[in-house]
């Protein structure tokens, strides 16, 4: 533990080692953002007119607005590989954690001071998730550290950009009285009296830091890390289902308890050497409070603009620190030109004395009051002689020196030269190719490459920060909120407890407790802008496709879960589904888990393969049947021709008989007729012979 004596020698030491470059960074954020006339190089200047024409500001947020344009990404990924779970649980409370309100501050914040002044800094807190329950669960936030370069007090000694090689770090909050007797109260209790505190002069007689400003209306209090290497010992333990559990002898106190409650027994013991921070709240008179924080890292994250080790001593600056001259400079130029204009006199025409004599008043009005419809003016002289018509001269207009008009050019290409990312004046020509505009953004990338890169390293200290702290807040089983990739949120069970269906043991997933991670970082665009991206890509891809193909169909699924609009949640979360089913996409929740299971408890659909070659199979059948087909056809054919001959040789038998019976029937008929004719020949003859005895007895009595 740190006494107050060996604090404060601490601070005075990190505080004199670069006191002329934070003196040069607090000058920058003045000029920046307050008054460009505040120094001593203008304050003797005897001009009447001070203007502000300042160019630095558009060439800060130039750079501001590419590092928003294009943002850090940070991931995790466990150095035990078969921890992946866990790995994308930590990526998820990450991006919940910086997409918070106090998060996103702080981010901004860093990033505009080290623009301008070249440091910016934010700082990591453990918090309870609830103060009106009795949860007892810590989530980690951030809080912005404003005029990090006045504020924020490394340990001398170090030299990485991250200052992950400091062993302390002091940041001081400004107080007033009334915050200062608040604080004090919530942290010892009791009023305490600011006038009297000592300031950081004594005991130290340090000329360094004076720790009271003014008569006691603002106090500062700091907030000191202190890192340092301590033994420990990891203890593994194991209960009845075989279920182990990993803790660290200094955080047994609280749960030794219930552990033994629960049925565990120690397994395994080892020796191991770890960091811990201490983190003290002081004012000039006594330590406040004292507490170790989890992780094992000094949770204020400094963000640099450029910045280099010059003869043991770090230096920084922003955009701001050469531009300085050049701005200063045309800032005189054109207020010296204004300065000219405005104490210039107008010029006026020259009169004879004797031309305007008895006039004078109409010629003495000036402005409204000069209502005249028209001037008077003498003709002739007393003696008689003619005087001249109108004004016998001008006065000059004030001259503007050459030199002047020459430097306010050069003025401004000098602080382009320094500031501006020098993007051509056609950069607005609505008929440059896509090639050409993305050559311009490449040349404005370049004047913020390496605020991007110094940004990379910072992101990746606070996902260093962050993991450290998490292994040991997320300790206990818990829900927790997530944030997906593409902004979503999720719930999800930390530490669960699951029964492996292959081994039939018992699994712990989304466990970060006493995990180690590697950190990455990378500077990509928004998720807005790689969505936007993607779209495109997808719509080119899907022509070049053939119909029915599994990648094509896939591809449309994802076009429709990227489509935003009105009352369309519906069909993207169809989309979503179909690509879980379809194996194209991972089951990210456990919604979606259970549908995949429910599906391959079904029946297996046959794969693409499978259905080519059944369908091949079928073909074969096909063709096997049609040459089948195509005997029998001809082997029908070849019975029909037979059978055909049967019949045509029956039908001509039949033709030829029914001629036979025809040419019989026209025989009989004949006869018939014959016959008739024979016998009705006989009856006309027996009437006749019977007419002839009728007529016979009376030709006898005749005679």
């Amino acid at each position: 533990m740190l006494d107050l004596t060996e604090l404060k020698r601490l601070h005075d030491k990190a505080y004199n080692a670069n006191q002329v470059t934070r003196e040069r960074a607090a000058d920058d954020l003045v000029f920046y953002y307050i008054t460009q006339w505040d120094d001593q190089l203008l304050q003797d200047s005897q001009l009447a007119y001070r203007g502000e024409f300042n160019i630095i500001r558009k060439a800060g947020r130039a750079i501001m607005s590419d590092l928003a344009a294009n943002p850090v990404q940070v991931d995790f990924e466990p150095k035990d590989e078969s921890r992946d779970d866990a790995a994308e649980l930590l990526d998820g409370l990450y991006r919940s954690g910086a997409n918070q309100n106090t998060s996103q501050e702080a981010f901004k914040n860093a990033q505009n001071e080290k623009v301008v002044c070249g440091l910016g800094a934010w700082e990591l807190y453990p918090e309870y998730e609830s103060m009106r329950t009795e949860n007892n669960n810590q989530v980690i936030k951030r809080r912005p550290i404003f005029e990090a370069n006045n504020t924020v007090f490394f340990d001398p000694n170090s030299k990485l950009l991250d200052k992950s090689d400091a062993f302390y770090c002091a940041v001081l909050t400004a107080y007033s009285v009334d915050g200062y007797k608040k604080l004090h109260e919530d942290l010892v209790g009791g009023e305490a009296d600011p006038v009297t505190a000592p300031s950081f002069k004594e005991p130290e007689q340090s000329y360094a830091f004076p720790w009271i400003e003014g008569e006691a209306e603002k106090i500062y209090i700091v907030s000191f890390y202190h890192r340092k290497k301590v033994k420990d010992k990891l203890i593994v333990f194991i209960n009845p289902v075989a279920q182990e559990i990993t803790l660290k002898e200094s955080d047994l106190k609280d749960v030794m308890d219930d552990l033994l409650d629960a049925g565990y027994e120690i397994q395994a013991e080892k020796e191991i050497e770890r960091w811990e921070v201490t983190k003290y709240i002081a004012s000039g008179r006594e330590i406040l409070a004292s507490q170790v924080i989890p992780g094992e890292h000094i949770p204020v994250v400094p963000d640099y603009g450029e910045r280099a080790i010059v003869e043991g001593e770090e230096h920084y600056e922003g955009v701001t620190r050469l531009a300085k001259d050049p701005q200063r400079l045309r800032n005189f130029q054109m207020s010296y030109l204004a300065d000219i204009v405005s104490r210039s006199p107008r010029t006026k025409p020259i009169f004879l004395q004797e031309q305007i004599a008895g006039f004078e008043q109409m010629y003495s009005e000036t402005g409204a009051d000069n209502n005249y419809p028209y001037l008077l003016q003498n003709r002739v002289n007393e003696d008689g002689s003619d005087l001249p018509i109108g004004p016998v001269a001008q006065m000059p207009e004030q001259s503007v020196p050459m030199a002047l008009i020459q430097s306010i050019a050069l003025s401004r290409e000098a602080v382009s030269d320094v500031a501006d990312p020098g993007v051509p004046q056609d950069v607005a020509d609505v008929d440059l190719s896509g090639k050409a505009v993305l050559a311009l953004q490449n040349k404005v990338d370049q004047q913020s490459m390496v605020y991007q890169e110094n940004s990379k390293h910072a992101k990746r200290r606070d996902g260093e920060v962050f993991a450290s702290m998490a292994s040991e807040v997320y300790d206990v089983p818990r829900r927790a909120s997530i944030t997906k990739p593409d902004g979503t949120r999720a719930t999800v069970e930390i530490m669960e407890t699951v029964i492996d269906q292959e081994s039939g043991e018992i699994v712990v997933l989304n466990d970060i407790y006493n995990k180690e991670f590697e950190v990455f970082s990378d500077i990509s665009p928004t998720y807005s802008s790689r969505k936007e991206q993607t779209v495109d890509r997808v719509i080119q891809m899907i022509p070049m496709l053939q119909p029915g193909d599994p990648i094509q169909k896939a591809l449309i699924l994802k076009l429709v879960q990227l489509t935003d609009g009105v009352d369309f949640d519906d069909i993207r979360e169809y989309a979503n589904k179909q690509l879980v089913l379809t194996g194209f996409k991972e089951p990210e929740t456990p919604e979606e888990e259970q549908m995949l299971a429910e599906a391959q408890q079904q029946p297996e659909q046959p794969s693409a393969e499978m259905m080519l070659a059944m369908a091949e199979m079928e073909k074969a059948k096909a063709d096997q049947a049609q040459v089948q087909l195509d005997t029998d056809k001809l082997q029908v054919e070849g019975q029909n021709e037979s059978l055909k001959r049967q019949v045509d040789s029956f039908n001509a038998q039949t033709k030829r008989m029914e001629v036979q019976i025809d040419a019989e029937e026209a025989g009989a008929k004949i006869n018939k007729t014959n016959i008739e004719a024979f016998g009705e020949k006989i009856d006309n003859s027996a009437k006749i012979n019977e007419m002839n005895r009728a007529k016979l007895p009376s030709l006898t009595q005749n005679r």
